[in-house]
């Protein structure tokens, strides 16, 4: 790649690398449930009390003490002699020595209108005033499927639908997780169009409405996105206003007259992180630590370039920051047809790819760069292959990046 104007370019691996370890997890937070949602369990998800939380009837049936025939009561208690309705699971009540399956039953009613319950005769099937099922039949007791404080999903596991579930289902109202990265976007140039057909010498902005989505899906969350013109001021004012985790910048990354981010990145004594790397697209991608903590990203402005510098850079540090495990841990593939060449010799080749499995082989083949923008490969994948240089042929076995 050419590194005109770049100080310190790093190859992709290492720059990935960065962005991967250059901020560890946010602190534990509680979280309501309805806000939980795509999260990392900061603690394990575990019962609140036994289960069950009582003695409770194990199927629909009558609760009986003593011999039978029992006479159907509607008391919280019975005592020698009686019966009570329940349902699977319902609390038995105090005095109980078996629950009687319904099934295993026959109820009659007197000419008084009281009703006695018989039990049948388990090999004739026939009502039987002798029959009376095992003490502690059909009850199951406090604890028996687990006690209070039994580990139910564990910690780094990321709160899905199922997990929300059976959070509720278990009596929680918050839980813990990682707090989540706040992110601002702010999308740089006086000539984006927000709408309509590019005309009269302006594009419209791809980045504006994408990035979320990406933010989005590795565990961030993103603010809207704010269109700035390009200047130093604005922009300084932006980074200093915004009230969040990670800084995200597109477009003026080209060091180059009237491109501001690196002399913003030099007024703020941020430090730098990367600046520049050796990839095609996306070279001039960057990133910086503010004074403060605050870590800022800075994406090329072509649309292409910058998807290429979120799975690079913001992808891994997202996930590193939400608590997310394995954040470069990526699986490999063979190439079904040579990827398009990278730009220069030393460059890594980011490579839009569909995945397709045969023998139980996972096989890529790659999309080309074609399209407005040169965006139709990025919209048609659901992966990126990593082809570092010397690579990208057919048949070579490669590194991706799942994008779905």
């Amino acid at each position: 790649m050419s590194t005109i104007g770049l100080d310190g370019v790093l190859s992709w691996a290492q720059a990935h690398h960065v962005a991967a370890t250059c901020s560890g997890a946010l602190p534990s937070v509680k979280a309501r449930l309805d806000e939980a949602a795509g999260g990392v369990l900061s603690r394990a998800l575990s019962t609140l009390a036994d289960d069950p939380a009582h003695d409770a009837a194990a199927f629909h049936g009558y609760a009986v003490c003593g011999e039978g025939p029992w006479s159907l009561v509607l008391d919280s208690t019975v005592g020698p002699g009686e019966a009570v309705s329940v349902r699977a699971g319902d609390a038995i009540p105090h005095h109980t020595d078996a629950v009687l399956a319904l099934s295993d039953s026959v109820s009659e009613t007197s000419s008084s209108g009281s009703v006695h319950v018989f039990a049948c005769d388990p090999l004739s099937g026939v009502p039987d005033e002798r029959a009376r099922p095992d003490f502690g039949t059909g009850i199951i007791r406090q604890g028996d499927h687990g006690p209070a404080g039994r580990e139910l999903v564990a910690t780094g596991s990321i709160v899905t639908p199922g997990v929300l579930a059976l959070a509720a289902a278990t009596g929680h109202d918050t839980i813990d997780i990682v707090k989540p990265p706040t992110v601002g976007l702010i999308v740089l140039g006086r000539s984006l169009l927000s709408h309509g057909m590019p005309r009269e010498g302006r594009v419209r902005d791809a980045l504006g409405m994408t990035i979320p989505s990406f933010i989005s899906a590795n565990g961030g969350i993103g603010n809207p996105a704010k269109r700035a013109p390009d200047t130093a001021e604005l922009l300084l004012t932006e980074i200093d206003d915004a009230n969040v985790d990670v800084i995200i910048t597109t477009g003026s990354t080209e060091p180059a007259p009237g491109n501001h981010v690196r002399q913003v990145i030099g007024d703020l004594n941020a430090r730098w992180l990367i600046d520049g790397v050796s990839v095609t697209p996306g070279a001039q991608m960057l990133m910086a630590r503010l004074p403060d903590g605050r870590i800022l990203v800075g994406l090329p402005g072509n649309p292409a370039a910058a998807l290429a510098g979120l799975v690079t850079l913001v992808g891994p540090l997202l996930r590193a920051m939400s608590g997310r495990t394995n954040v470069i841990d990526h699986p490999t593939g063979v190439l079904l047809d040579d990827a398009p060449p990278a730009d220069y010799a030393d460059d890594t080749r980011l490579a839009p790819v569909t995945r397709e499995t045969r023998d139980g082989a996972t096989l890529l083949r790659p999309l080309a760069d074609d399209g407005p923008a040169g965006l139709t490969g990025w919209a048609r994948a659901d992966a990126v292959a990593i082809c570092p240089p010397g690579a990208g042929y057919r048949g070579d076995v490669l590194h991706y990046m799942p994008l779905t």
